[in-house]
């Protein structure tokens, strides 16, 4: 655990208006649960960060010291993290209590690196598949594993299956499971409306075919013809 630890206050107020009021004191509430009973806990979220940057994230093991308690090495990772959408501040922690010999289970993130041959061609990276969930102990869990995405051409795939994991930390996420691939983006073709013959928005001139007929010219026509026949 790389003798981290995090010392938090047991507290006995919960709800809504307890966590606004300890927010307010600059904590936040938390709550750690896992081999004992659950237990709620307030915590300082500097120190919590502290912790997380320094050791890679959401699956560092540290101890957690619950003062008052007379289990002094209570083992933990952090389960979940409630933050801010807006500030990305921690509102709220869950810690799991872990056993240190025995195997868990944890999401463990994806590095990409390189630039791929099919992106500098114009091709658009696809990121199909950001963390792989393995098995492992606690001691062994890694803070991320990469993927080597420079010899990846357009329509190639890389599968779960081309990735290398040590040796003490067991796959459980599909083999056959897409990790990322390289397309090809489609061009958008100029979309040309169609336009009806005699649809140009060309009036023909009068006396040319296909013009309307002068308001009156029938019945000028019509009277002539009458008078015609009188004669």
């Amino acid at each position: 655990m790389e003798n981290l630890s995090l010392d938090v206050e047991p507290r006995s107020d919960v709800g809504k208006t307890a966590a606004r009021r300890l927010r307010r004191a600059g904590l936040v509430p938390g709550v750690v649960y896992g081999i004992h009973d659950s237990a709620p806990v307030s915590v300082d979220p500097r120190a919590l960060e502290k912790i997380l940057r320094s050791s890679g994230g959401l699956n560092a093991v540290f101890q957690l010291n619950v003062q008052g308690e007379k289990k002094m090495v209570r083992p933990v990772l952090v389960k979940s993290l409630d933050r801010d959408p807006m500030k990305d501040d921690i509102l709220h922690a869950d810690f799991l209590e872990i056993h240190m010999d025995q195997k868990i289970k944890v999401a463990v993130p994806l590095l990409f690196v390189g630039e791929s041959k099919g992106v500098k061609m114009g091709g658009v990276l696809s990121v199909l598949l950001r963390e792989l969930e393995v098995e492992c102990l606690p001691d062994a869990i890694p803070s991320e594993i990469e993927v080597d995405i420079t010899e990846v051409d357009t329509n190639d795939v890389i599968h779960v299956r081309d990735l290398g994991l040590p040796g003490d930390v067991d796959l459980v996420t599909e083999l056959e499971d897409p990790v990322v691939t390289v397309i090809v983006p489609v061009e958008e073709e100029e979309v040309v409306p169609e336009v009806a013959e005699g649809e140009e928005g060309e009036v023909p001139a009068e006396g040319e075919e296909g013009a309307a007929p002068a308001e009156g010219g029938e019945a000028e026509a019509s009277s002539g013809d009458a008078e015609k026949k009188e004669g």
